[in-house]
């Protein structure tokens, strides 16, 4: 059996190694921050040490056989859910947001879960290369790929009349603000018509900048925009 003052420094480095990659997702504005990753890396952490040393007194008894592995095997199938939970889908606007929250909460399991079987500093290390990947991976994806790593976004013009020549310009608009239009889709409503927008953009300000130019268009009643995932809409008075 370790001693108490052992499993305290184990479940610490725990904390505090959980809280790290948690402040990285903190600074990146995700809701499983520092609080969400120090609980999990805590947590898996004194599930271990439970897990291994909980029930050495029991091992005197007649016919009872002891699995150290047992509760930590379903900490590692538990925390599927909690990573599930961080995964949501946006049916509407066909994105799939979280992925890397989730992967990041599974990562900080796995180190408090060595932190509690005293791989100390397997567990900083493993902590040093998730920081790399939410980190320096991030700005080296954009690099080599921007046009993956770019926002994708949702627009809905509201018309007082879809033409062709309407259309082209709005089309004209968005490619002269640097903005790449994957898919356009129109529709009739009861007080005119819409088009729907998907495309992709560097940052939110050369969208702010193109709403801007579009919403100066004649025959443009509205502009319903997402920001960065937040819904957010420029009502355009009728003309």
């Amino acid at each position: 059996m370790i001693s108490f003052p052992e499993i305290l420094l184990r479940l610490g480095i725990a904390l505090l190694l959980g809280a790290l990659v948690g402040l990285e997702r903190e600074t990146s504005e995700h809701t499983a921050g520092m609080r969400t990753n120090a609980l999990v890396a805590l947590g898996s952490a004194l599930f271990t040490v439970i897990s291994a040393f909980g029930f050495l007194s029991m091992l005197g008894i007649p016919h009872i056989q002891l699995d150290p592995t047992r509760i930590a095997s379903y900490v590692v199938a538990g925390i599927g859910f909690l990573g599930g939970g961080a995964i949501f889908h946006r049916e509407s606007k066909e994105q799939v947001r979280g992925l890397t929250t989730a992967a990041a909460i599974w990562v900080v399991a796995a180190i408090g879960m060595a932190c509690g079987a005293g791989f100390l500093w397997e567990a900083t290390v493993t902590t040093l290369l998730a920081l790399i990947v939410l980190i320096l991976l991030r700005f080296l994806e954009r690099i080599i790929v921007p046009y993956r790593s770019s926002h994708l976004h949702h627009l809905r013009l509201e018309l007082t009349s879809l033409t062709g020549s309407l259309l082209e310009q709005i089309y004209e608009t968005c490619t002269q603000a640097g903005i790449a239009v994957e898919k356009v889709s129109a529709q009739a409503e009861p007080e005119g018509e819409s088009i729907h927008i998907v495309c992709r953009v560097q940052d939110a300000t050369t969208l702010v900048q193109a709403l801007g130019k579009l919403r100066t268009l004649t025959g443009v009643r509205g502009i319903h925009a997402d920001l960065q995932g937040i819904d957010r809409e420029t009502i355009v008075p009728g003309k």
